[in-house]
């Protein structure tokens, strides 16, 4: 029996499968999050390791039987001795990132292979040494993301997965080490704790507190973005799936060199082998809000019924109601709807927000090195059948809905299982119950328009920045 944890942003999700993948039992509890100032975002590490505790023990008398224990979680995290932890959304340190810019070498980008900005950790250390200077002096190690420290508490162990580190700015990527200017530059020598890569044993279990067997090994897993793709697809180059919630990606393994504009890399276990993500701010969001507005009242499944009887729309539409990250990263890009007529319907713009999702979404399908075949989409908006179908319908491509509510802790399991067996778990896509969903005849209608879609972002560029100074109080757009 494996027991697979992940610290999320919300709540741990705790779930103990056994070797053939089959989930004998889960559990969750979840913490709260504080918001203290403007752009701070924390949590209280105690929090994450009380709701371990909580989560596996609804797992009930199947934790008597584990083996394993393997742990992931959210990322890029900033976990110091004696205060709450500083989230991955945290933005405080836009002024400490620009000094951050200017300290570090110019070829940061390049180092990290990844676009820094006001998230990464060097801004974040530079707030926290000049705010709170004595916490810095008082910790005796710096950890990145929850579940290195859910781990270190369960074995003593401190440590980093490689995953979580690419997500810091504090990474050489093409090394797989520490990036030493920064290290020296930040005054973090003996700070950072030793990296792993995901797929091997961590330490033995010596706490009790989370009601395990002790002396189990344990597994700190690659970060949630992995874990998730583990678990949904598998470690394989190619392998892809999209997520359909609040907010959205596409997600693929690869073993080529290149980055596409507008993505973000992060490093997996396998040397040579990254996880390339496409994402968009706006996902369910846009979906909410245009069921809100448009058809207000509305169940969702109302509102399915309606986008479907409608067929395609006849709109164009960018779901970015605030900000994006892909096609473009512009904080300042909004929502459009375009083609509007005298007879255009709510349920009509309704599903034109469905669809500019799913624009974005072929998009990514056509940037990254996804392989051929149906595409695996999970998250709530794989429960609506309409938006499974525009999203096959934009695509071109069969989509096939997984239940990825555990997903992560299920990846994180499959790397436990792997770190002591040398055997990962079979990915939930390959056992997926569910029919494939194909293009239908409203997919030869959605082919002009997928140029039109990608090229908006660029030409109205200007004018969403306009739009940023007016409702700031600047110059108004003329």
């Amino acid at each position: 029996m494996i027991a697979g944890l992940d610290v999320g942003t919300s709540a741990v999700k705790a779930l103990i499968t056994d070797a053939g993948g089959r989930i004998v039992a889960h559990g969750q509890a979840s913490y709260p999050t504080h918001r203290p100032g403007p752009g701070q975002v924390e949590q209280d590490p105690d929090d994450w390791w009380r709701a371990a505790a909580e989560a596996l023990a609804r797992c009930g008398a199947a934790r008597n039987r584990v083996t394993v224990l393997a742990v992931t979680g959210q990322m890029q995290d900033l976990i110091c001795t004696g205060r709450p932890a500083i989230l991955y959304s945290d933005t405080r340190a836009v002024a400490e990132h620009e000094r951050a810019l200017a300290l570090l070498p110019d070829q940061w980008p390049q180092v990290a292979d990844n676009e820094p900005d006001a998230t990464s950790l060097p801004g974040k250390l530079l707030w926290l040494r000049q705010a709170e200077p004595g916490v810095l002096a008082a910790s005796e190690v710096l950890l990145m993301g929850a579940a290195g420290h859910v781990v270190r508490r369960a074995t003593g162990v401190a440590a980093c997965d490689l995953t979580t580190a690419s997500t810091t700015g504090l990474l050489d990527a093409r090394r797989r080490t520490w990036w030493e200017p920064a290290v020296t530059l930040l005054g973090l020598d003996g700070l950072l704790p030793p990296l792993v890569d995901g797929h091997t044993v961590t330490g033995e279990l010596t706490s009790r507190d989370l009601g395990l067997p002790t002396g189990i090994p344990v597994v700190l897993a690659p970060g949630d973005a992995a874990a998730t793709t583990f678990g949904v697809v598998g470690a394989d180059p190619g392998r892809a799936y999209a997520y359909l919630g609040t907010s959205g990606w596409l997600a693929v393994v690869t073993d080529r060199p290149d980055r596409p504009e507008a993505t973000h890399r992060l490093v997996l276990p396998h040397p040579g082998h990254t996880l390339l993500i496409g994402a968009l701010l706006n996902a369910g969001s846009a979906a909410d809000w245009a069921r809100a507005t448009f058809l207000p009242g509305a169940a969702p499944a109302t509102a399915d019924t309606l986008a479907a009887r409608c067929g395609h729309s006849g709109l164009v539409a960018l779901p970015s109601l605030a900000g994006e990250r892909y096609p473009v990263r512009d904080p300042d890009a909004r929502g459009v709807l375009i083609g509007l007529t005298p007879s255009t319907t709510p349920a009509q713009m309704y599903r034109a927000m469905l669809e500019g999702v799913a624009h974005v979404f072929g998009a990514l399908l056509d940037a990254l090195p996804v392989a051929a075949g149906p595409l695996p989409v999970c998250g709530g908006g794989a429960a609506s059948d309409v938006w499974l179908q525009i999203m096959a319908d934009v695509t071109g491509r069969p989509i096939v809905a997984v239940d990825a509510a555990f997903s992560a802790a299920f990846g994180a399991a499959s790397c436990g299982l792997r770190a002591v067996t040398g055997t990962p778990l079979p990915a939930l896509a390959t056992t997926s119950p569910a029919k494939p969903v194909e293009p239908g005849p409203d997919a030869p209608a959605h082919v002009p328009l997928r140029e039109v879609h990608r090229r908006l972002y660029a030409a109205l560029s200007p004018v969403f920045a306009a739009l940023a100074r007016s409702n700031r109080g600047g110059t108004p757009c003329e």
